[in-house]
């Protein structure tokens, strides 16, 4: 058997509570335009969870805690493309993670990854009775009810946390001394990279943290009276005007988007080009023309980027030093990946490292070697 719908006729909750109550076994499959996540039940208990969302991969979600370093996670991304081995198991067998913490952590991921899917309006769903993953999972068994009630409080949570903090873009000011929580490792990480100056999308990226995640932290320590949020800066051009919107703020359809596209790489422009097509999928992700469009336009994009050396082998360096590059008015993603060039990492194991997606990752390293910021060997 097999039932869809959609998550504004049918609210979470309701429905992980009637599979759970029908002791379903099968993978539900849950997706909005840009994210799609899996959660897998057995006799109505969760066992697992998978997402596309690169910030919830495993390594990504175990240095955001502080378990791995990315030097680590590159080298086990690196195991993984050579045996095919589970992520998980690789960690447990060259002794990153043991096993009774991994076991925790792929919970605590799971839960975390089915949180964020309670803050979705509109998403399609669609569950495949009897269908589980092929390959061996971690066994872990998550009460259905007890999560419900958790996601109700995240909810709460995450509404109140928006009143004090309303934007990625604001920036955490320290107005005491900063105590994290006994143990937690990756709020210790997010404390340490508060400096009056970095906003709170940059400090998530460079832990490789949710939002919520750091958001949370610093939020513990404003009621604690120990930091402050101010007003969100800006970062450059592509933060005063969004994207899919014109000057004047008309609402503009995925036909203008693609258009918009098209025009912007041929101009060069590969970043607004590609946030443009991305747009245009959001915006319409029904139209089998568009999600065609999109496909074409971001192989378009893989090659312009290769065929000016952003392939995996080439060495990326600083064209001056970190400091001076500091100061330049540049987005998040690309002071992170700025901060990972050292003149060893390949461009093939930044893409490991890196929580951003792998082509808008390409997209940003040719950006920054066109504006002379790198050079390559």
């Amino acid at each position: 058997m097999s039932l869809t719908g959609n998550l504004n006729s049918m609210e979470l909750a309701e429905l992980l509570q009637w599979l759970s109550r029908g002791q379903k076994t099968g993978t539900l499959l849950i997706a909005t335009a840009s994210v799609q996540k899996q959660i897998f039940f057995r006799e109505g208990s969760i066992i697992g969870s998978a997402s596309s969302d690169q910030t919830e991969y495993l390594g990504h979600f175990l240095v955001s805690h502080g378990f791995l370093d990315e030097v680590t996670l590159a080298q086990a991304i690196a195991m993984q493309e050579g045996n095919r081995m589970l992520l998980g198991k690789i960690l447990t067998t060259i002794g990153a993670i043991g096993e009774v913490e991994l076991e925790q952590m792929l919970r605590l991921k799971a839960e975390e990854s089915i949180y964020e899917i309670f803050t979705w309006e509109d998403a399609d769903f669609q569950f495949m009775d009897a269908e589980l993953p092929e390959y061996e999972m971690v066994p872990i068994s998550i009460d259905v009810q007890t999560l419900v009630l958790r996601g109700a409080k995240r909810m709460d949570d995450w509404t109140r946390i928006r009143d004090s903090i309303p934007s990625k873009l604001c920036v955490p000011v320290s107005v005491g001394g900063l105590i994290p929580p006994e143990g937690d490792a990756g709020a210790q990480k997010i404390l340490n990279l508060v400096n009056d100056d970095r906003t709170i999308e940059e400090i998530a990226l460079d832990t490789h943290s949710s939002e919520f995640y750091v958001c949370r932290v610093l939020w513990d320590q404003m009621q604690h009276l120990r930091l402050k949020v101010v007003r969100p800066r800006q970062i450059g051009p592509t933060e005063t005007t969004p994207v899919g919107a014109t000057p004047h703020g008309d609402s503009v359809d995925s036909a203008t988007l693609v258009e918009s596209a098209e025009t912007l790489l041929d101009e060069g422009k590969l970043v607004f080009a590609l946030r443009h097509i991305r747009a245009a999928t959001d915006l319409d992700p029904d139209s089998p023309d568009v999600r065609e469009r999109a496909k074409e336009f971001e192989n378009q994009i893989k090659s312009l980027v290769m065929v000016d050396g952003i392939t995996p082998t080439a060495v990326p360096h600083l064209a001056g030093n970190l400091e001076d590059l500091a100061n330049l008015k540049i987005s998040a993603e690309a002071g992170f990946i700025l901060s990972r060039i050292d003149g060893n990492y390949d461009l093939g194991t930044i893409l490991k490292i890196s929580p951003i997606p792998p082509l808008e990752t390409q997209v940003v390293l040719w950006q920054l070697l066109k504006d002379g910021h790198i050079y390559l060997d």
